[in-house]
C-alpha cells in the first residue's frame, strides 16, 4: 500500500505552500495584461495613479514588511508549539500544524512576499504596472487583518480549556459516526465468501478507512469485505488488512481495498478514536501528575469525555456490518464496543485519582449524570464502573465521612 502523506500536504508546508504559489503566479498575467493593454495614466482614478519612483518604493516596503513578519509569526508558532508540548500534551502539535489560521496566515505572507517582488522587477522607467501595485497593496491591508487574527488564534492556543473542548468536539462528531444505525446484523454478512486476503504493502498506523468506497467496490463486484483492523491499529507490512470475496488474481480490486485504508507513519485523528480520546487522557493524566497537580483541568478533561459518552450511552452503538444503498450488508468493519468505549475512557482516570478525593467525587458526579439518561445495557457498565470507583476510593484510605458522601452519590452501584 502506497504511504500517503496527509501530514505533510494539510500541515506546515502543502498549504501555505499552495497559497505562497498562488499568489506568486497571480502577479504573471497581471503584469501581462497591463503589458498588453496600457493605460494611460491620466485615465486611470487617483487612488491608483502612482509614479515610478513611489510604486518602486511602495512594493519594496511590502515586500520587506511581508518577509520580516513571516519570520516572526514562524517564530511565535514555534513558541506555542513549546508551551503546548511541556504544559498540555505534545501530540497536539500535529494539530496546531494543521490549524487552518496558521496556514493561510503563512501562505497569505509568503504569497504578498513574492507576489510584490515579482512586481517590483518587472517596474521600471518604461513600464508603471500600476493595478499589479494596486493588487500588492490590497494584499498587504489583508495581511495585517490577518495577522491580528493569527495574534487571536494563537492566544487561545495556549489556554487548555479552549483546547479541550476543541479536542472534545472532534471527539463527539466520530462518536456520532458510530451511532448511525445500518440496518443490518451480523447474521447477514456472508463470511464463507470471504477467501482472498489483502495485505499491508507497508507498516503504518490504520488512520482512515474509507466505508463508502469500500461499500461500492464490494457491490460493484458482488461480494462482501470483511476489514480485520480498525482506526489507530498499528499494522505490520504482509499483515492482513481485510477479507474479500473476489478472485485473488483481481490485482486492481485488491490494490482499491489498499487505497480505502490509508496508513500512516505515526497516529493521525482523522477517524480515530481511541486517539482523540487518548489526548484528552493524555491532558488530564498530566494535569493529575504531582509535578503538575492541577486537578480541575483534569475535572474539565472528564467531562468533555463525558458530554461524548451521552449518546452512546443513551442510543447505543452500531454493530459492526455496513450495507449498500439497496439494502444488502457488504461490508464488516471492527469497531468499539460501547464497553470499551467506557473501560478507555474511565479506567485510567480512576486509577491516577486514587488518592485525589476531588477527582474520586467528580468521577461520581459524571457516572451518576451518564447513569441517568443510559439506556438498560449501559446501565449495567455503568453499574460496575461506579464499583470499582468505590473500591478505588476505600483503597486511598479515606476519611469516613468522604468515603459516606462518595457512596450516597453512587447509590445506583450499590447491592442492595
Amino acid at each position: 500500500m502506497k504511504l500517503k502523506s496527509l501530514v505533510t500536504l494539510n500541515g506546515m508546508l502543502g498549504v501555505p505552500g499552495g497559497i505562497a504559489i498562488g499568489l506568486w503566479a497571480l502577479a504573471i498575467p497581471l503584469i501581462w495584461l497591463e503589458a498588453r493593454f496600457p493605460v494611460a495614466g491620466d485615465a486611470l482614478p487617483f487612488w491608483l495613479a502612482i509614479s515610478t519612483d513611489t510604486a518602486r518604493l511602495l512594493l519594496s516596503t511590502i515586500a520587506t514588511a511581508a518577509i520580516t513578519t513571516l519570520g516572526l509569526v514562524y517564530s511565535i508558532m514555534l513558541v506555542v508549539f513549546t508551551l503546548a508540548a511541556g504544559n498540555i500534551a505534545p501530540r497536539l502539535l500535529q494539530r496546531f500544524s494543521r490549524d487552518r489560521v496558521n496556514q493561510i496566515t503563512a501562505g497569505l505572507l509568503g504569497g504578498t512576499f513574492l507576489f510584490s517582488l515579482t512586481v517590483l522587477r518587472a517596474t521600471g522607467p518604461d513600464f508603471r504596472p500600476e493595478m499589479s501595485v494596486a493588487v500588492a497593496f490590497l494584499l498587504a491591508a489583508i495581511s495585517v487583518l490577518q495577522v491580528i487574527h493569527f495574534v487571536h488564534s494563537v492566544s487561545q492556543s495556549v489556554t487548555i480549556d479552549a483546547e479541550v473542548a476543541t479536542i472534545s468536539e472532534q471527539l463527539e462528531r466520530q462518536i456520532n459516526q458510530l451511532l448511525i444505525d445500518t440496518g443490518a446484523e451480523t447474521s447477514d454478512f456472508e463470511d464463507d465468501k470471504l477467501e482472498t486476503p489483502v495485505k499491508a504493502e507497508q507498516s503504518g498506523y490504520v488512520t482512515l478507512i474509507d466505508e463508502e468506497a469500500l461499500l461500492k467496490l464490494a457491490r460493484h463486484h458482488d461480494t462482501y469485505i470483511a476489514v480485520r483492523v480498525a482506526a489507530g491499529d498499528f499494522v505490520l507490512s504482509g499483515q492482513t488488512l481485510a477479507m474479500a470475496g473476489f478472485s485473488a488474481e483481481d490485482g486492481k480490486a485488491a490494490g482499491a481495498v489498499s487505497r480505502a485504508i490509508t496508513l500512516e507513519p505515526y497516529r493521525g485523528s482523522v477517524d480515530d478514536i481511541r486517539f482523540s480520546v487518548r489526548i484528552l487522557l493524555e491532558i488530564a493524566l498530566r494535569a493529575l501528575s504531582p509535578g503538575v497537580n492541577d486537578s480541575f483541568t483534569a475535572v474539565a478533561c472528564l467531562d468533555r469525555i463525558a458530554a461524548a459518552l451521552v449518546k452512546p450511552v443513551s442510543e447505543g452503538m452500531r454493530g459492526d456490518v455496513r450495507c449498500d444503498d439497496n439494502g444488502v450488508a457488504r461490508l464488516k468493519v471492527p469497531g468499539l464496543s460501547l464497553e470499551d468505549l467506557l473501560n478507555m475512557s474511565l479506567h485510567p482516570l480512576r486509577q491516577a485519582a486514587e488518592r485525589n478525593i476531588l477527582m474520586l467525587d467528580h468521577l461520581g458526579v459524571v457516572l451518576n449524570s451518564l447513569y441517568s439518561v443510559a439506556g438498560p445495557d449501559a446501565r449495567k457498565l455503568i453499574k460496575v464502573h461506579g464499583k470499582a470507583l468505590l473500591e478505588t476510593a476505600a483503597s486511598g484510605n479515606p476519611i469516613g465521612s468522604d468515603l459516606d458522601f462518595l457512596q450516597r452519590r453512587l447509590d445506583f452501584a450499590i447491592d442492595e
